[in-house]
């Protein structure tokens, strides 16, 4: 790297600083546009600009938007008293492709995890106990992930509901068996959670 034009380092470096990039890859992918494939990194710059210039939250759920207000939480048909509480806008748009669920979302944009210095108050919570302050708002789905920091989010934000609503049912997706999974392959607590989880037949 040593040896790369100073631009081409820096390239890589923010391209390093993204998710799941090692500083092979951002390198590779730093000379690829720099040498290769100009007219990509013409588009790529529009296109960020346009992400950094028009993309925000939304004033609601945090779901991102190029509105004040999500495509979701505008919409007069969805059941506005349900509300699936989610860690990212990644779950949300997996959770719209199965075209089941008619409520509304609320974006956390991540979870409660100490050992990354990350604390209620730098995640989307506030604004989820204001709305639930709204007689509206019937039921609170805690879709979070079943694992250590989505379990203990999950149990502070009950806590929090209830600190300000004992009319309020707060429920969390079921745990379990997933379609075509096998026993044999299932680890423990997979088939623990399937045993509290089922329902009758």
């Amino acid at each position: 790297m040593a040896n790369l034009p100073k631009e081409i380092i820096e390239l890589s470096d923010a391209f390093s600083s993204l998710p799941n990039v090692g500083p092979k890859l951002s390198a590779r992918i730093a000379l690829y546009l720099a040498v290769s494939a100009k007219d990509l990194a013409k588009k790529l710059s529009f296109s960020l600009e346009e992400v950094v210039n028009n993309i925000s939250k939304c004033n609601i759920c945090g779901n991102v938007t190029n509105e004040d207000i999500c495509s979701i939480c505008a919409d007069d048909k969805r059941d506005k008293s349900i509300v699936l509480v989610i860690e990212d806008s990644l779950d949300l748009i997996n959770i719209e492709s199965a075209k089941e669920y008619k409520g509304v979302y609320h974006v956390l944009g991540g979870v409660i995890s100490p050992i990354n210095g990350i604390g209620p108050d730098d995640i989307n919570m506030t604004s989820l106990i204001k709305r639930v302050e709204d007689p509206m708002v019937k039921e609170v789905i805690l879709g979070l992930n079943p694992n250590l920091e989505g379990d203990s989010t999950c149990l502070y934000l009950k806590d929090q509901i209830d600190g300000v609503r004992d009319d309020i049912s707060v429920t969390r997706l079921a745990k379990g068996i997933p379609v075509g999974g096998d026993l044999e392959y299932l680890s423990s607590q997979t088939i623990i959670d399937s045993m509290k989880s089922r329902i009758n037949f």
